[in-house]
């Protein structure tokens, strides 16, 4: 390109340098009509040389980049990811052991109860076979830590405890001189010396904790009922009285436990230590089975007494 804008160029000025060399000549008519016709020539020449010289130079204009519309590009779509759920772990069931305790009941005693020093007494528990076994005669009722009270190191049971029944096991006990909380605990042990108790492997220990001082307290009570039975039209009428006995004097709370219900909680006022009979409460009857009653002191001991059975049959 370069070589060709040079050679159009030199052209020009050559033909510049005739139309010069041609107002030199000779004048006259015909010689300036001839001059006349060159440079008009000439002129001519030049102009179609600068209007190509003017097509060549022009320089070449850039390509513009056009918005050519754009390929749609497909949107990602988000997809959520499942969450990997751990395993569930494999439950393995252990089996209960073939003896356990599954329910103690204080019988008499509950805990807490007060009890003057240098006091024997026997306390008992209603004790529920919760295990697969069967309690031989053989098996015992053993101590194993808290405060001995006096008591043997082991008791017999007696008897035999088929699983799901229930025995009352008694221990002959004695309060200290030293008037304070005492709690022993103790446990049943197998024929081959295995010991077992509450709680789903069977190591849990049961006790009895009494209070020993010579405050106010209930030492004794007996239950009286009339009449004794029944056997004959109902409803009926039980005339319920308790003898009760205090250490001391104060007033004691109480209530009658029935399998029919229990009464409501009445108060009794002992001017010193001895005993006195409670007023009657009457418990209708409508129905054939036997009643049972029983005397709850509610204040100081909390403690249960002397229960006892009336057979009772409805006739027309």
């Amino acid at each position: 390109m370069k070589n060709k804008k040079t050679n159009i160029k030199t052209w020009v000025v050559i033909a510049i340098c005739l139309s010069l060399s041609a107002c030199n000549l000779p004048s006259g008519n015909s010689g300036e009509s001839e001059i006349t016709n060159q440079q008009t020539s000439v002129a001519q020449t030049v102009a179609v040389m600068q209007t190509q010289l003017a097509v060549n130079e022009t320089p070449s204009m850039p390509q513009i980049a056009t918005n050519t519309p754009g390929v749609d590009l497909p949107t990602a779509t988000l997809t959520s990811t499942a969450t990997l759920q751990p395993p569930t772990p494999t439950i393995t069931n252990t089996p209960a052991p073939s003896f356990r305790i599954s329910k103690v009941v204080d019988v008499n005693y509950p805990d807490d109860t007060v009890v003057k020093p240098n006091t024997e007494f026997t306390k008992t528990w209603r004790i529920t076979n919760g295990g697969t076994g069967t309690w031989t005669p053989a098996f015992k009722l053993v101590f194993v830590s808290g405060d001995a009270l006096g008591g043997p190191a082991s008791v017999a049971i007696g008897q035999t405890v088929l699983p799901g029944n229930s025995i009352d096991i008694s221990v002959k006990l004695k309060t200290p001189a030293t008037t304070k909380t005492y709690q022993g605990k103790w446990m049943l042990q197998t024929d081959t010396g295995t010991t077992f108790g509450l709680g789903a492997n069977a190591d849990g220990s049961f006790w009895v904790r009494v209070k020993v001082d010579q405050n106010l307290a209930v030492t004794a009570a007996s239950v009286t009922v009339v009449p004794p039975n029944h056997n004959g039209a109902c409803p009926v009428n039980l005339a319920i009285t308790s003898s009760v006995t205090t250490n001391t004097s104060g007033k004691i709370s109480y209530y009658f436990i029935t399998s029919l219900g229990n009464s409501g909680t009445f108060e009794m006022t002992f001017d010193a230590a001895g005993a006195k009979t409670t007023p009657v409460y009457t418990l209708p009857v409508l129905i054939t089975g036997p009643v049972t009653v029983s005397f709850y002191n509610d204040y100081p001991n909390h403690q249960e007494f002397g229960a006892v059975t009336i057979p009772v049959t409805c006739t027309p």
